[in-house]
């Protein structure tokens, strides 16, 4: 078998029979996929044939294992950062139980298992899914073992595990082979792990020989002292990134499940310099409507409008909020003109839209006293009046 080891090129590398010579594929593929917890960094290389100099990658990684999550090996976050001709780019992949995102180039994206299963199991396979086809989730130990795991009954694998290998005088676990497809090699690998079996080093050579060859090296750190950790929820998550999800977010996912929720925590700045809180166990003294609007956008005024005339016509009292999420004073004072009793006029309120998942304005949500999310209409029509009367009014505590 062909050795493709690139990091002890000028070293000796010493296959020795040892206590620990009866470590196997099968052994490590487990000891890797039960992982509970892991967090490193890498350093991630692509060397072309065309090319003088590697593409790099810099990686933050973190993973976890999960009961609850059967559509992937692990909960992950990875960060990424690449720095290419004087110009460098971020992203991040984050998969938790039912949901996956990922951001790079100014776009984030979004599934959701529920409603949309099919991305995370295209034709019945998994693999094929969204949350097991990001970039460098592979590269995790679950994913590792899982790769271990199905190459013992893929007969397009040869391999062999040196249990117990010497490499510039390190003492490490090997695991190297090839793949082919019709007697032709289309990938060389080398895994490397240390004594506590955590992944090391790894090196794949893609179509070797051919014009395409492509060289990828993995180095792996974990001498950071704040490793990255697993987000365990969306609301985590957002915390993490909040102007990525406040800037590139276009899915309605989250403010279409608000109804039956909290309305989330939020502060903002009133047009007369004071701040208006919901705290996180806050309640509201009245029913309340919260508008989410934007001066920029032509209908606001309308909007403003369309809400008085159905605080107006309500049997009981109900408070208004104008949430806009832009601070154009005058702009904002214009839609809006003199505040009325039971009013709120609120500027700069993004991390309320982002929080709730607004992506366009207005959005009209309705409140009982708890604060709890009842119903909500997002974009302007001429029924703003009725749907806010009649929800509203149906509200009991």
């Amino acid at each position: 078998m062909k050795k493709i080891v690139t990091f002890a090129t000028a070293s000796t590398i010493a296959l020795c029979s040892s206590a620990s010579g009866n470590i196997g594929l099968n052994e490590l593929a487990s000891f890797l996929s039960e992982m509970q917890e892991y967090a490193s960094s890498a350093t991630f290389e692509v060397l072309l044939p065309t090319s003088e100099f590697p593409v790099v990658y810099n990686i933050r990684m973190a993973s976890s294992a999960n009961e609850e999550n059967n559509l992937a090996a692990a909960d992950y976050l990875l960060e990424w950062t690449l720095t290419k001709d004087g110009n460098s780019s971020e992203g991040f992949s984050a998969n938790i139980p039912g949901h996956h995102y990922r951001y790079r180039d100014h776009r984030l994206q979004e599934y959701h298992f529920n409603p949309d299963s099919i991305v995370f199991a295209p034709g019945g396979d998994l693999s094929r899914g969204v949350q097991n086809q990001a970039q460098f989730c592979d590269l995790l130990p679950q994913y590792v073992g899982q790769t271990f795991a199905s190459m013992q009954n893929d007969s397009t694998y040869k391999y062999i595990v040196h249990a117990d290998t010497i490499i510039s005088g390190q003492r490490l676990i090997a695991v190297e082979g090839v793949r082919s497809f019709r007697g032709v090699e289309a990938l060389e690998f080398l895994y490397l792990f240390d004594r506590d079996f955590l992944p090391f080093r790894s090196e794949f050579v893609s179509n070797p020989g051919q014009i395409g060859e492509q060289l990828i090296t993995v180095t792996y750190d974990y001498s950071d002292d704040m490793p990255l950790t697993v987000a365990q929820s969306e609301e985590e998550l957002i915390e993490r990134y909040p102007e990525v999800f406040e800037k590139y977010r276009e899915s309605s996912f989250r403010l279409d499940n608000l109804p039956g929720r909290r309305l989330p925590a939020f502060t903002a700045p009133t047009t007369t310099g004071e701040r208006y809180t919901l705290a996180k166990d806050g309640h509201f003294a009245v029913p309340t409507v919260v508008a989410i609007l934007n001066s920029e956008v032509g209908s606001a005024a309308e909007t403003v409008k369309a809400l008085r005339a159905a605080i107006d016509s309500l049997p009981m009292q109900a408070d208004l909020i104008f949430a806009f999420v832009n601070n154009n004073h005058d702009a904002i004072e214009s839609a809006v003109g003199e505040i009325r009793p039971g009013e709120h006029l609120l500027m700069s309120a993004r991390g309320l839209a982002r929080d709730c998942g607004v992506t366009d304005t207005p959005v009209i949500i309705i409140c009982d006293r708890s604060a709890t999310v009842k119903d909500l209409m997002v974009g302007f029509n001429n029924d703003i009046t009725d749907f806010v009367i009649q929800k509203t009014a149906l509200i009991t505590r």
